[in-house]
């Protein structure tokens, strides 16, 4: 019998799995966060409506 890898499926083994998800986890450790807002933001009113802005975002969506 061929082995899986002559048909386009290469399954790892939990080795390589294991090497994968740390190598993964280290370079998302290394990413930076964004900043983090300050506790008394809030989001600024615009003076529309739901059913306007939905209006809005039809209408450039097409």
């Amino acid at each position: 019998m061929a082995p899986a890898c002559d048909f386009g499926i290469c399954m790892k083994n939990k080795t390589q799995h294991q090497q994968a998800k740390a190598q993964w986890d280290d370079a998302a450790a290394r990413r930076a966060l964004p900043p983090k807002s300050p506790p008394n933001w809030a989001p600024q009113p615009c003076g529309l409506s739901r059913e306007e802005l939905r209006e809005i975002v039809a209408e450039m969506m097409g």
